[in-house]
C-alpha cells in the first residue's frame, strides 16, 4: 500500500512538473508574442506568404468601421507582397493619443531576390485594451497601410468623376495650392488594385478608363479635349464675332459690338481702321459678305486665374466678298472742259485666317481675344 502511495505520489509530482513546464513554454511564448517588434514580424511574414485569413486575424478591429476578410484579401491581392522575397523592418516611433491609445510605428521595405525595393511603407501596431490571460500586453496592426491613402485624382474643374460606378465625394476636393482651374480631389482611402474611373465634364469629351490605385496620383486633364457640342458652340460664337466686326466697319460703328467684353478695345480698333479702308474717296462702299468657314481647334489650356476658365484657340478660315461703287474718269470730257466720269459697282473676294481665343466660365462661352486681319480697300 505504502508502495502504491509513493507511485502516486511521484507520478502527481512528474505530472506537476510537466505542467509547469508547460505553463512556462506558454507564458513565455504569450510573453514574446506581448511584444509590438514580434507582432510585426509575424504579420510581414504572413504577407510574403500571402496568408490574408492568418495575417486578418492579427489586424486590430477596433476601428469605427473595420475592414472585412475579403476587403482585406481584396486589398493584399492589389499590394501583391507575395510577389517580394525579403522584408526588413524598422521601429520608428512609440507614441500614445489623447485618449491613451498606445501606437508603435514601423518602417518595413519589401525586397525582390535581387534586394532591389520593390515596396516600402509605414505600418502601426496599437497596443488591446484586453491583456493576455490578465497581465500580458497584446498588440495587433492597423489595417490602414494596405490601402491607397490620400490618392489625388485631379480633373478640370466641373468635372464628375466616378470610380467603380460610385460618385467621388465633393468634400473630397482640395483647394490649397491647386488652381481654380482643376479640381483635386483627395481620397482619404481607397483599396488597391484597378478600378473603373468615368470623368464628365460639360465641354470636354469624357474619359472611361481602369485606374490602378498603385500607379499614384493622376491628372487627366490633358487627355480630355474639347467635344463636339462645344466646338460647334465656339464656332457659332466666332462666326457671330467676325460678322459683327464687319459690319460694325461697314457701318464705321463700334456701338452694336456686344460680343466683346474681355476685348473691347481691340474690337473697336479693328472696326475704326477696317473702317477706313472700306470708305475711302471716290468709294461708295455697300457691303461685305463672309462665307464658307473652316474651323481648326487647339488644345484647351487651363487658366492660372481665378475664374478657372478653360480656353481653346479657335482659327477660322474664311471667304469674303466686298461690293462697292467705284467712281472714276473716263478719260474723256465735256465741252466745257469737266473730265466725264462714270460710277461702276465693283465685286472682289478674297479668303482671310481670323483666330480667337474662346473662353469657358461660368457655364458659357466668351471671346477673350481675337486677331482679325485687315482686308485692304485697294484692288
Amino acid at each position: 500500500m505504502k508502495a502504491f502511495t509513493r507511485v502516486l505520489l511521484k507520478l502527481f509530482l512528474f505530472l506537476l512538473v510537466v505542467a509547469a513546464a508547460a505553463c512556462g513554454a506558454i507564458g513565455w511564448r504569450t510573453y514574446q508574442r506581448s511584444k509590438p517588434e514580434y507582432i510585426m514580424d509575424r504579420y510581414l511574414s504572413l504577407l510574403l506568404e500571402d496568408d490574408s485569413a492568418k495575417a486578418f486575424e492579427l489586424l486590430d478591429q477596433s476601428e469605427s468601421d473595420p475592414m472585412t476578410a475579403e476587403e482585406f484579401a481584396e486589398a493584399l491581392q492589389g499590394k501583391q507582397y507575395g510577389l517580394s522575397a525579403a522584408y526588413t523592418v524598422e521601429e520608428k516611433e512609440t507614441r500614445a493619443d489623447d485618449n491613451g491609445n498606445e501606437y508603435v510605428d514601423f518602417y518595413a521595405e519589401f525586397q525582390d531576390a535581387e534586394g532591389s525595393v520593390q515596396l516600402a511603407e509605414d505600418l502601426t501596431v496599437r497596443k488591446q485594451a484586453k491583456a493576455a490571460f490578465g497581465i500580458f500586453d497584446q498588440w495587433k496592426v492597423l489595417a490602414g497601410h494596405c490601402m491607397v491613402n490620400d490618392l489625388e485624382i485631379t480633373v478640370p474643374t466641373g468635372a464628375q468623376v466616378y470610380l467603380d460606378n460610385q460618385p467621388l465625394d465633393a468634400a473630397w476636393i482640395a483647394r490649397d495650392g491647386v488652381p481654380a482651374a482643376f479640381d483635386r480631389y483627395r481620397i482619404p482611402s481607397q483599396l488597391p488594385g484597378r478600378k473603373n474611373l468615368v470623368i464628365r465634364h460639360p465641354v470636354l469629351e469624357s474619359v472611361n478608363t481602369t485606374l490602378d490605385t498603385n500607379d499614384g496620383n493622376q491628372n487627366y486633364s490633358a487627355q480630355m479635349i474639347l467635344k463636339k457640342s462645344a466646338q460647334d458652340a465656339c464656332l457659332e460664337l466666332g462666326i457671330s464675332a467676325l460678322k459683327q466686326l464687319y459690319a460694325g466697319a461697314v457701318k464705321e460703328d463700334a456701338g452694336e459690338l456686344t460680343l466683346f467684353d474681355a476685348c473691347t478695345k481691340k474690337a473697336k480698333k479693328f472696326v475704326k481702321n477696317q473702317g477706313a479702308a472700306f470708305h475711302q474717296e471716290n468709294r461708295a462702299f455697300q457691303s461685305v459678305a463672309v462665307s464658307k468657314f473652316v474651323p481648326q481647334y487647339g488644345n484647351p489650356v487651363y487658366a492660372e486665374g481665378e475664374d478657372g476658365a478653360i480656353t481653346v484657340e479657335l482659327t477660322l478660315g474664311y471667304h469674303y466678298l466686298l461690293r462697292e461703287d467705284v467712281t472714276a474718269d473716263t478719260g474723256e470730257t465735256q465741252e466745257d472742259g469737266t473730265p466725264v466720269q462714270e460710277t461702276k459697282r465693283d465685286s472682289r473676294s478674297g479668303d482671310s485666317t481670323a483666330k480667337f481665343v474662346m473662353a469657358f466660365r461660368a457655364g458659357a462661352w466668351d471671346i477673350d481675344s481675337l486677331e482679325v486681319p485687315m482686308i485692304s480697300g485697294n484692288e
